[in-house]
Parts: C-alpha cells; structure tokens; sequence
C-alpha cells in the first residue's frame, strides 16, 4: 500500500512536520509494510527529516506520476484550506485533491482545521471539491460548522482530533533536549515557554506580553523562547526579549518534531500565538496560555474551556497566575488529552478503511 500526503510539508514549520510525523508514525503503527510520498516545498529536507519519499510540491509532472501510483490521497492535516496568509495556497491544495479524484483515487481531508475563507472563488472552490471526497475529519466543531455553512454536505464529516496527540518523543529525543538544556543552562529549572510569531494586526502586543514575562521571571521562572518555524520566529522571540528587563533565552536552534514535544513537555507554562505549541502542551499536560492571532487559536483553547489572553494587562497577568495555580485544570488537561489521543488515532483508522473500501 501506498499513500501521497499533501499539506505545508518542507517549510521548517515545526507544527506541520509534526503532522507528518504524527500521520505517518499512526498509520504505520496499524499498517507497517505503507509506503508514503509527501508533496513537499523541499523534498532533500522532508526526505532527510522524515525518512521518506518527497517530490517537489508544484512539479506538475511529478504529482501527476505519483498520485497514478497510490492508494489514497491525504490531505492535511493543519489548517490548508484557508486564504488569510495567501490567495493561492487553497486553489493549490484543492487541486491536487481534484486531479487525485479525476485519476480515480479515495481521499481524506484528515483532521483538518479549516477557515477562514473570506473569497468568493475560494469558497466555490471548496465547495465544488470538497463535496466530491470520500471522508472528511475535522480537529474542531468550529471547522465542521464552517464546512456545513459552506455547503459541504455529501462526504461524511467527522470531528476527531489534532494528529500531533498521537505523537511521541523517542529516547533520543529526550537525550537530545537534556543536552540542549544543559548547554544553555536550563537543567532543573523552572521554566516558562514562549512562541510567537511575526503578525502585523497585533502590532503592540511585545510590549504587554514582555512586562508579563518580567513578571514571572521576578517569581523565580526562567523565559524560554521556542521558535516554532524556525528561523522565521527568532527575530519576532529577540524582539520582546529585548523588551525584558530580566534575562531571557531565545533558542537559537532547530529541532525535530519529537524534541519540541520533549521540551515543552519539561514547562511549567506555555505561552504560544503558534497553536502547535499550544498542541504540544496541552498533548503533554502542561497549562497553555494562547495569543489569538487566528480563529484557529480561539477553537483549539474552546476545546479546554479557555480563551485566549485577554489585551488588557492586569486581566492577562490574573489568567496566568490562575493556569499556575490551578491543579484541578491540570489534572483536567491531562485527562482531555488522553481523550483527544484516543480520538486523534481514529484518523488513521478511518483513512486506512478508505483503501480497503476501494480494493474491495
């Protein structure tokens, strides 16, 4: 059996290598002898990263020849049917599901967070293929409404969970953190995580968000920043850090999927605008704090019963110090994350059924 995955793939964005790990590694567990080629915007990385088969994402030629090859298409997971970061990212991703239909294959949009999508001719767009799928999985009620709204009807639609709580750090991850921390001075500290990123409508924020981590730093917690895209996110995590009055950590180093997940599980508290990194928390137990810079921020904190950090100072320090000190909420977010898992692990069940459906 064979599998073409197609999604953000070979762009250094942690959260999406994440997916693939976590796709990949979950089918594999059901099906060992699967083989995968992933569309990739750098296939030498993905392939090196990864361990598998990668051709170059906007090869006509290429995707053509490999998705004759296959046995059911992929697409997602992440949030790639949207038109907020660019007006040519969902025509191109719904493309490739149109020519895997035309060429008579199953596909799965698996887990997916979908929306916003403000453009007319992109909401045709999904609409027109969307409705010609086989399954849909959605990571949250809020994506399925959208979907419904849409006019996306046909194919079942179901609402199961982010792929990356399937994942799992390896004994070589966790080494590798334990060297990474001791290198940087971490070992046996108390730590708080930051993610953020660069986005113009929240112009301002560094400021607030870089008196809050003076704050937490004066109680005695080190600031980590964890660049999630890496090196996109190190000049956005230098620039509040620099806002500090206290001594900050910006890591300056690219990870593994698995290794985000090792570190972040070591936090006491994450702060995150990426919603991987607020993924990886919550996945590993630990309290999160998300700044909303996309609805997608807003669905993943719903699905705790939380929202995001509020604007105004005083109402964003009390929401943190309420995380930290509540341990009922952390034995909760453990208890839903185990659920999520289960639910997470019914993707790959669900896509593999697809093939079998087809040979039959």
């Amino acid at each position: 059996m064979k599998i073409a995955l197609s999604g953000y793939y070979g762009f250094d964005n942690a959260g999406d290598e994440a997916l693939l790990s976590a796709i990949t590694s979950s089918i594999k567990r059901l099906q060992p002898s699967t083989e995968f080629v992933v569309f990739s915007g750098c296939p030498e990385k993905t392939a090196a990263l990864h361990g598998i088969e990668a051709v170059y994402h906007k090869n006509p030629w290429q995707i053509f020849r490999k998705l004759l090859q296959v046995d059911l298409l992929i697409s997602g997971g992440g949030s790639i049917f949207q038109d907020v970061t660019s007006a040519r990212s969902l025509p191109y991703y719904i493309s490739v599901v149109a020519l895997a239909k035309l060429l008579g294959k199953p596909v799965i949009f698996y887990a997916q967070g979908v929306g916003p999508i403000n453009r007319g001719f992109s909401k045709f767009l999904m609409r027109l293929v969307g409705n010609r799928v086989d399954l849909i999985t959605l990571r949250d009620e809020d994506s399925c409404q959208f979907l419904l709204e849409l006019g996306v009807t046909r194919p079942p639609l179901l609402v199961t969970a982010d792929p990356v709580f399937s994942l799992e750090p390896e004994p070589s991850d966790r080494r590798n953190i334990e060297h990474l921390l001791n290198t940087n001075g971490l070992i046996n500290r108390s730590m708080v995580g930051v993610a953020v990123r660069k986005w113009q409508a929240l112009e301002g924020y560094q400021e607030r968000l870089a008196r809050l981590l003076d704050d937490l730093a004066a109680r005695g917690f080190q600031i980590v920043f964890i660049p999630m895209a890496y090196p996109d996110d190190i000049d956005e995590s230098r620039r509040v850090a620099r806002l500090m009055h206290a001594d900050a950590c910006v890591l300056d180093e690219k990870l593994r999927s698995q290794e985000y997940l090792d570190l972040i599980s070591r936090l006491d508290l994450m702060i995150a605008m990426r919603l991987h990194a607020l993924i990886f928390a919550a996945s590993r137990g630990v309290p999160f704090a998300g700044i909303s810079y996309d609805p997608k921020v807003d669905a993943f904190m719903s699905l705790f019963g939380l929202q995001a950090l509020p604007a105004d100072y005083t109402k964003m320090k009390a929401e943190v110090d309420r995380l930290l000190g509540d341990a009922a909420f952390h034995a909760e977010i453990k208890d839903r994350a185990a659920e999520m898992r289960r639910k997470s692990e019914q993707n790959a069940r669900l896509a593999l059924s697809l093939v079998k459906k087809d040979r039959g």
